[in-house]
């Protein structure tokens, strides 16, 4: 009775519908006392998923009970059924899931049996699809595409096979129903997998399994729910990895995950040959090959009707229901056509800049296709530089899908989370279709890309409370994960990670189940003796892990919490290896703590000459102001070496501002590229440029990015990139024959300034040395195929925002 009970408040909180008690009819049992005494009974051509699901069943129950059930079509007299998925068995019950979405189920039972089913399906790729990955398969896709089409288009189904496991045969778009029947009817007698392979499997040992009086119904709160494990994906991932992902209850909808789907347009050598206009003119040139693919002029008129045709194409070939006309990834700048001018909303701040541009082409597209196709969607992300909803549109098209863009683990700021939310109504507001699905990434860890790598990030809070907001807000979401790069050989982050992923797995089933009690039984199955010590320490790391990376006290604590755990877990036992796993994933810690323990004692100093006085800027360093002011060189940026272009500078403290001359040589003056042409133009950041970077005592830390003809953006990147702060600086430019040089401004505004006003003046006092500013002056020199990039103080990576590597600023 333990164990049917536990399965009675395992599918409790999740049931739509249902009827359960704690009493078995009579005798019917699956198992008793170690025996066999039903059957499995399938269809005689089931569907992919209920094979597996079959034979998940089947292996389980005889690794819980010692008793293997047979699996078979035909039921056998005088025994219990296990009906898994539709049969004729089911039929003749009169018990369907056909109707059931997301791959929902029903769990039913009788005198003598057990229903477990859904709506299951064997997907098959609508052709023309490639069928591998080979040359002469591409060509023979892009033919018929192209004859279907009479267009050059990219092929939405060129990468199918990813989708296909040929370990277990089965496609992620497969339904599986009855596959998660099963595995809630297994993790109703206690079964649990947090983890691939047997390390990470919890399975009771028991005798008996009754058959429970139950009739429920259960769909899941969120209908989308993808997790893109990076070089683990479903074509690549090994049985047991695979079989963890179904356990966990997830699913794949392409076509609302997809987010960059414009760059199928215009992504084909042959149309970048005949349609320049189609691209993004930047710096005077085309951008048809930015980021491998283009980068679109969202005013071409010819696009667009392109672009509809596109689209219903998808629609008629393909039988999509979503489409995506999102641009490509890295899409910041405007385009700087005639037609193009003026649509940006620069004021709006970073993430609202290309809004209205970009949201109205996708209106506009959609508006198109509704006419012929009004059943169906466009999508397109809401991200980056049109993260938020655009102003000038006050209700979208009925059609009009949205893939909001956010990153849960930062949510740990109760600001940052109410940001979101607030975001995600806003969306809402302008939407006919209420049709919002969510993109996230998970990828803490991700070497060289993610500032976390060894960190012990956990936001089990965060996933419970988000989710929750979305019950009923968002279609569901798609997730971007990162584990390890088996071929650089990489630590492994998933015996930290695998708890944010089952939390949020769960959380997709029921986002309104208790977050306690689900922790307390995985800190009690899956760490058994060191149960509670764990605890103590998952907890300390959610609510420390993002100063782990500032100070050496919580990565101290951190590690003494995990070290008792680990001799709580004993010696050669299944808890001690799985704690060991999050020792292997910490090591990076010792070398972190070691950093930040040191902070910046090695900082290179600069002195600000104290001068009294006005200073007209013109941009040109030869006037007596600059006289006797020492002047520092920069260094490449990431060896530190000598780079080919000389750079230096000098800095004054002014009547409460600094004031920086800066010199930049450059052997091919022609050749400066100056495409902003305004203040708080993001196409500065792919011009030849100068960036401020600047710490002061009360604010950490600010940005200001100014390019040869003295335009600037400036931008408050303390907890995100927030381009509406002003710095009230301003900039002069002057260039010669061999050189072209600046004078900056940055004027102070106290220390409080960042509380009366954020959104604008530098939050600082003038620099001392007891309370001195960190600081870098970098520079970024662009042509056609390569970039230097040179610093003050070097960063030893390609990224300017080393905040640890700022060198030190005292005003003499």
């Amino acid at each position: 009775m333990k164990n049917k009970m536990r399965w009675i408040n395992s599918l409790g909180v999740m049931a739509v519908s249902c009827l359960i008690s704690g009493t078995v009819f009579g005798e019917a049992f699956i198992v008793r006392e170690g025996k066999p005494c039903a059957d499995i009974v399938i269809a005689e051509k089931p569907a992919r998923a209920v094979k597996i699901a079959a034979a998940e069943l089947q292996d389980i129950i005889f690794r819980i009970s010692g008793a293997r059930i047979e699996i078979t079509n035909a039921p056998g007299k005088d025994i219990a059924h296990v009906y898994v998925g539709k049969s004729p068995s089911t039929d003749g019950l009169k018990i369907t899931g056909e109707n059931l979405a997301s791959d929902g189920f029903r769990m039913v039972s009788g005198e003598n049996y057990l229903a477990l089913l859904g709506h299951d399906f064997d997907f098959a790729p609508r052709e023309p699809w490639a069928h591998d990955n080979t040359p002469a398969e591409k060509e023979r896709v892009y033919k018929e595409w192209d004859k279907l089409t009479g267009a050059k288009w990219g092929g939405p189904n060129m990468s199918a096979t990813r989708d296909y496991n040929a370990k277990l045969d089965i496609w992620a778009q497969d339904g599986k129903g009855s596959l998660n029947a099963v595995y809630e009817f297994l993790r109703g007698l206690g079964c649990r997998w947090y983890y691939p392979g047997e390390l990470g499997e919890i399975l009771p040992q028991t005798k008996e399994i009754a058959i429970p009086k139950v009739d429920i119904t259960v769909i899941p709160d969120s209908s989308l729910r993808y997790l893109l494990f990076y070089y683990h994906e479903y074509f690549m991932a090994s049985a047991d990895e695979l079989k963890w992902q179904l356990r966990l209850g997830l699913n794949i909808d392409h076509e609302r995950k997809s987010a960059h789907g414009l760059m199928m347009v215009h992504c084909r050598d042959e149309v970048k040959k005949e349609h320049p206009e189609y691209y993004a003119l930047w710096n005077g040139k085309r951008a048809n090959e930015h980021d491998g693919y283009g980068a679109p002029c969202l005013s071409s008129e010819g696009l667009f009707q392109e672009t509809v045709r596109y689209v219903r194409a998808e629609y008629d070939i393909y039988g999509k229901q979503v489409v995506s006309v999102g641009p490509c990834d890295s899409f910041g700048s405007l385009c700087q056509c005639d037609l193009c001018k003026g649509k940006d909303t620069p004021g709006r701040g970073w993430d609202a800049q290309l809004s209205d541009y970009v949201w109205g082409f996708v209106d506009r597209v959609a508006k198109e296709v509704y006419k012929t196709h009004p059943d169906r969607r466009v999508s397109c992300a809401a991200y980056s530089t049109y993260l938020q909803p655009p102003e000038k549109i006050k209700t979208f098209s009925p059609n009009v899908a949205v893939i909001f863009c956010q990153a849960r683990m930062t949510f740990y700021d109760p600001k940052q989370r109410k940001r979101f939310e607030d975001l995600v109504d806003a969306w809402l507001d302008k939407l006919p279709s209420k049709d919002i699905s969510v993109f996230e990434y998970y990828l803490a860890g991700w070497i060289n890309r993610s500032p976390y790598d060894g960190v012990p990030v956990y936001f089990t809070r965060s996933i419970a409370e988000n989710l929750r907001f979305l019950k009923g807000k968002s279609k569901g979401e798609a997730i971007e994960v990162y584990r390890t790069h088996q071929a650089a050989k990489t630590p492994d982050i998933l015996p930290v990670s695998h708890l944010n992923i089952y939390v949020t797995s769960r959380y997709y089933w029921d986002a309104s189940q208790d977050l306690n009690v689900l922790l307390d039984e995985y800190y009690e199955k899956f760490y058994g003796p060191a149960a509670k010590e764990m605890k103590a320490f998952i907890e300390y790391s959610e609510a420390n892990w993002p100063v782990m990376v500032k100070k050496p006290e919580p990565i101290d604590k951190a590690t003494e919490l995990l070290g008792a755990a680990r001799r709580a877990a004993g010696e050669n036992t299944v808890y001690a290896r799985r704690i060991d796993g999050i020792v292997k994933y910490l090591e990076p810690l010792k070398a972190l703590r070691e950093k930040v323990a040191i902070g910046r004692t090695n900082a290179p100093q600069a002195f600000a000459v104290e001068k009294e006085g006005e200073i007209k800027l013109d941009g040109k360093l030869d006037k007596p102001f600059w006289k006797d002011v020492p002047v520092y060189e920069l260094k490449e940026l990431v060896s530190g070496g000598a780079p080919a272009n000389k750079t230096a500078f000098q800095v004054v403290w002014s009547g409460k501002s600094l004031i920086f001359g800066i010199k930049c040589e450059d052997s091919d003056m022609k050749g400066l590229n100056m495409s902003a042409a305004k203040n708080e133009d993001a196409n500065i950041f792919n011009d030849d440029a100068i960036e401020l970077e600047l710490e002061t005592a009360a604010h950490s830390y600010y940005q200001i990015a100014i390019n040869p003809a003295g335009f600037l953006v400036d931008v408050d990147r303390e907890n995100r990139i927030d381009t509406r702060w002003s710095s009230g600086a301003e900039a002069a430019a002057f260039r010669g024959d061999n050189f072209w040089s600046l004078e900056v401004r940055v004027p102070t505004a106290g220390d409080n300034a960042a509380t009366i006003d954020p959104a604008s003046g530098v939050a600082g006092e003038k620099p001392t040395k007891e309370k001195p500013w960190f600081f870098n002056v970098c520079r970024q020199r662009t042509r056609e195929k390569d970039k230097e990039h040179s610093a003050f103080s070097p960063t030893g990576s390609h990224s300017f925002h080393e905040v640890m590597k700022f060198g030190e600023l005292i005003v003499k």
